[in-house]
């Protein structure tokens, strides 16, 4: 952030809006963050890679309250308000966001959502319906997974469509 009076705040989005909502506080001339996910879910049968809100329904806006009109943020298309408790907007942690947007790739996106260590299921193939844990990924269409069967903990590599968290 380059002005020191300013500093982050959560913005409460309509429903499925926080694109739009960027977009629109953008052209005012506001610094927005909006953090996104990839996943991937299924759709119409298909496993499908997704962008999501991190955090849907929000979005962060950089303020400095005692010179900003926020009054034009509430009426901004596709913003409910901003996030208050009573009546004071809190600002988010110091470095919050911030870090947040050093984690967001170049595509304004973080990485794929399974993570060494994750909990994961198994959804097809013989081991459907276990319960296992992510260790990496093994190329693009396959993960290894540690599964714990028959007392022992073996090292299985799996389709990943066949694994969700």
């Amino acid at each position: 952030m380059t002005d020191s009076g300013r500093q982050w705040y959560a913005v409460a989005t309509r429903p499925r809006m926080e694109v739009s909502a960027r977009a629109n506080l953008e052209r005012q001339g506001h610094e927005v963050c909006l953090p996104e996910i990839r996943l991937r879910k299924r759709r119409q049968g298909r496993w499908q890679e997704v962008t999501e809100p991190l955090f849907p329904g929000y979005l962060f806006v950089a303020l400095d309250l005692e010179a900003d009109n926020t009054a034009p943020i509430r009426s901004t298309v596709g913003v409910r308000s901003l996030v208050r408790f009573g009546l004071r907007s809190p600002p988010m942690p110091a470095g919050s966001v911030e870090m947040l947007q050093d984690n967001v790739g170049a595509a304004g996106e973080t990485p794929l959502a399974f993570v060494a260590g994750d909990s994961v299921r198994i959804v097809r193939g013989p081991f459907a319906g276990l319960g296992a844990v992510y260790q990496m990924r093994r190329g693009e269409e396959r993960v290894q997974v540690l599964l714990a069967l028959l007392g022992r903990e073996h090292v299985v590599g799996v389709e990943i469509d066949d694994v969700e968290l």
